[in-house]
């Protein structure tokens, strides 16, 4: 029976890989595929698509930089071992490319501030990992830290807790993020324990990679820190 192709004979493997994402965009491939893709090309494509090509950027430079915490922690469709869904960290950089410190030093510099937005994402993720060490690296199912849920709540208090307005060095600019992380790590519960929600408590593992959660999570955790450091402020 005759099988239809759609072929394209090129050299350039910019246009090959950009052909492929505009053939498949349409037909049911894994998204996670064509998000892998899109930081190989440069040619205008669909809206969608052309809205999560920065965000690939990010989550390919923090899946592969060797300074990255998160390197080789994301699971993408190549990478398949990763403990992260790609699609959690995708969201967590959507929504602060969106309206928070990613979205600032865009608009201070564009995409060309690419590798002042990789950097800072490093620099508070190493302090994530430094303040929850006893939750990191573990499979969800362990840790709601490595839990879409956490993932994009984490993301969220990044974007709430903001950077200096003058950058620091990279390792003070971790330390800032540190000291940050630590006045909301009391109230946390990633592996064990209760979330004391004013909702209502919530055992630790309950909490889900729902939109209802993730606002809930991040509610919670930005109104800890800003209770949290006005307290420590007038001590």
């Amino acid at each position: 029976f005759p099988v239809c192709v759609s072929a394209f004979i090129t050299d350039d493997l910019r246009a090959q890989t950009e052909q492929f994402i505009l053939v498949n965009s349409t037909k049911p491939l894994p998204k996670g595929l064509l998000y892998e893709l899109l930081p190989y090309t440069e040619a205008r494509l669909p809206s969608q698509l052309h809205k999560r090509r920065l965000s690939a950027r990010l989550l390919e430079s923090l899946n592969h930089n060797r300074k990255s915490p998160l390197k080789g922690l994301i699971q993408t469709p190549t990478a398949p071992q990763g403990l992260i869904k790609d699609n959690s960290i995708l969201r967590m950089l959507d929504n602060s490319l969106s309206d928070g410190v990613l979205f600032r030093l865009r608009k201070a510099g564009g995409d060309a501030n690419l590798p002042l937005m990789v950097d800072v994402l490093i620099e508070f993720w190493a302090a994530v990992k430094d303040v929850f060490e006893n939750a990191w690296n573990l499979p969800p199912r362990k840790s709601r830290l490595m839990h879409g849920a956490g993932i994009i709540s984490v993301g969220n208090l990044m974007d709430h807790i903001g950077i200096p307005a003058h950058l620091p060095h990279s390792r003070q600019l971790k330390d800032f993020f540190v000291e940050s992380l630590k006045v909301v790590a009391p109230c946390c519960a990633w592996t064990e324990g209760t979330w004391r929600i004013p909702s209502g408590d919530r055992k630790w593992n309950d909490l889900q990679n729902t939109r209802q959660d993730v606002a809930l999570l991040t509610d919670y955790l930005q109104r800890e820190f800003d209770l949290r450091q006005k307290r420590e402020r007038q001590s």
